[in-house]
């Protein structure tokens, strides 16, 4: 049975996110959540989604950095792919299919902060997110694969690609579309490799 069999969407009364506010200061989330409530000081203490425990936090094998929170008013609460939103049924359905359990991956953002535009990344914003993608770098400690979906979270590594490799030289890249981006049929058979490969990648990380 795939561990993914009995994953859903969980809307925003579901006592699952009761869960996952209880544990937010859970000691493989903990690391990632002190972060993030420094970067919200750092802008004004704007919301950003937090890491849930549901997922791997610093001890995952894979970091699967995304774009941004989106606009303000609809931030999520956490980094989840229960959340109820298109993005994290993708990577769900992804994740069911080449059975990787929660547990393997955390999650970030590019650009950690909320943006009321879609549009690319200024070289400020790119350098910005970088660096908070380093601190967050900084904490896994079992990473073995940096997964880039999506125009703003290739900006950002690569602002700060230099100091990244340096830091992370064992630390697997790989650069793709957002998990929406896929609209071809080639673009989506291209997906599944790369998520087939992101599964083989965590089994040979095993002990």
């Amino acid at each position: 049975m795939a561990p993914a069999d009995h994953w859903k969407r969980a809307q925003l009364d579901d006592h699952f996110w009761e869960s996952q506010r209880a544990g937010a200061r859970a000691p493989h989330v903990a690391p990632i959540n002190a972060l993030i409530d420094e970067l919200t000081i750092a802008k004004d203490s704007v919301q950003l989604p937090y890491s849930a425990p549901w997922h791997g936090g610093i001890e995952a094998s894979v970091l699967c950095v995304l774009n941004d929170p989106g606009e303000r008013a609809g931030v999520p609460e956490f980094f989840c792919i229960r959340n109820p939103d298109r993005a994290a049924d993708r990577l769900r359905h992804l994740m069911t299919e080449f059975e990787i359990a929660p547990e393997e991956i955390s999650f970030w953002n590019g650009y950690p902060w909320p943006r009321e535009t879609k549009k690319d990344l200024l070289p400020d914003e790119a350098l910005e997110g970088g660096k908070a993608l380093v601190e967050a770098l900084s904490l896994m400690k079992n990473l073995k694969l940096l997964l880039l979906l999506g125009r703003k979270a290739r900006d950002a590594a690569d602002a700060v690609l230099p100091e990244l490799l340096a830091a992370h030289p064992e630390v697997q890249i790989i650069r793709s579309l957002h998990p929406l981006g896929a609209k071809s049929t080639v673009q989506r058979q291209a997906q599944k490799h790369l998520w087939e490969a992101v599964a083989s990648r965590i089994e040979q990380a095993r002990p």
